[in-house]
């Protein structure tokens, strides 16, 4: 749609404070995915190095009068980000896949019109299917999601007909963890998916066509992050062994 106003997309890297590395390392030994994707925002109730990031972009988001959109798949994420910054911003949400219809459009109304903006923190599922939030210009996508199709209807949600601003599309990644392992597997089935239907309509029409399983994804990312955790191991090990006595 040569309509919508220009949409912007800003891969956010931030390096996992040691609270963070290791709740991750503790849920890469423990075999745990889902923990694993998570743990750099619930590290043992220590502030993250993603979270620290997040209130940044909020923060300057709201200096600017832009209102924002939280989206993460998880509901103790969003909690999180709730807790973080209920103090110094409006905040409105969490909207769940187990908000009613009728509240989940009150509270999208309510996030819309208020005066002084504010932030609507809303699960990535729940926000992507049936709802406006063109009134905020801002997205911060707290982790990959498994289907990059969730994503694309999420971000939808904001970058569609009505919107009358520049769209800002944040996603917090942290650097050598679960997210830069699950956007390499992602990347190469998309990069399959191209070269076989480069030529179809279908390319740009089924964001869904390079979704993954998330059995797949999870024993792809899991095993890959045993072994280079494994083999940080092993280097610590011969590090000591050869150091001074």
């Amino acid at each position: 749609l040569t309509e919508l106003p220009e949409r912007i997309d800003i891969d956010e890297w931030v390096e996992l404070a040691h609270h963070d590395r290791r709740a991750h390392d503790r849920a890469v030994r423990d075999g745990n995915f889902m923990a694993l994707r998570r743990a750099a925002f619930l590290a043992d109730g220590q502030p993250s190095a993603k979270l620290e990031r997040l209130t940044e972009i909020v923060v300057e988001a709201f200096d600017n009068s832009r209102r924002v959109v939280v989206f993460s798949f998880f509901r103790d994420v969003l909690d999180t980000v709730v807790d973080a910054l209920q103090d110094r911003l409006p905040v409105f949400g969490p909207l769940t896949g187990s908000t009613p219809p009728d509240k989940r459009q009150s509270m999208i109304d309510k996030f819309s019109s208020a005066e002084a903006g504010g932030v609507l923190v809303s699960q990535v599922d729940a926000g992507g299917v049936g709802t406006n939030i063109q009134a905020a210009s801002v997205v911060v996508l707290c982790e990959p999601q498994v289907k990059p199709s969730s994503e694309v209807q999420a971000v939808a949600r904001v970058h569609r007909m009505g919107q009358l601003e520049r769209v800002m599309v944040h996603r917090l990644l942290g650097a050598d963890s679960v997210d830069q392992r699950m956007l390499a597997i992602l990347a190469e089935k998309r990069a399959t998916f191209d070269r076989y239907v480069r030529d179809s309509a279908v390319t740009g029409a089924a964001p869904e066509a390079i979704d993954v399983s998330e059995r797949e994804l999870a024993a792809r990312v899991i095993a890959e992050e045993q072994r280079l955790l494994a083999e940080r191991a092993i280097r610590a090990a011969s590090s000591a062994a050869t150091g001074p006595e």
